[in-house]
This record gives structure tokens, sequence and C-alpha cells, in this order.
């Protein structure tokens, strides 16, 4: 018998662990489903227009202006609420 043979065969296999109930899980489907669906984008749609506006905070001059963006428009862009 070879070594790896040895070291595989005395392994010891741990049991599968049940799985915990959570309050999440919760089976959504139909109109429930694609309420969340709607939801979660518009959450996305709304984090992703705010990481850019604090982008756009944080850039240096010569950057906005290597984008073609005046300081006072992005200052302006960056102090808009991210609703808006």
């Amino acid at each position: 018998m070879s070594t790896i043979d040895t070291i595989c065969s005395t392994a010891v296999e741990k049991p599968a662990r049940a799985r915990r109930k959570t309050g999440f899980d919760v089976d959504f489907s139909g109109r429930a489903k694609n309420t969340l669906h709607q939801l979660w984008r518009l959450y996305c749609f709304l984090a992703a227009k705010r990481r850019s506006r604090l982008a756009l905070e944080e850039m240096s001059d010569w950057q906005l202006s290597d984008i073609g963006v005046s300081e006072r428009d992005a200052r302006r862009e960056s102090s808009v609420p991210f609703w808006r």
C-alpha cells in the first residue's frame, strides 16, 4: 500500500452540518417575487448613482478635465441626493 492510499484511507469524514433556519427562509413566488426583484433593482440603481457621485467628488482637477467636466459641475452633481 502506498503512502497516499494510507493517508486517504485514514481520513475522517466530517458529518454534514444541518442547515440552520433563519428568518429569511421564505419562498417567494409570483407577484411577491416580482416586487422584491423590482425593489432590488431599484436599490442597485440608486446605490450605483451614489457610488458614481462619491467617486466624482473625490476626483482631482486634472481627472475632471480629462473627462471633460468642470470642477463646479462635478461638485454640484456630487451634492445631489442619491434619490434624484
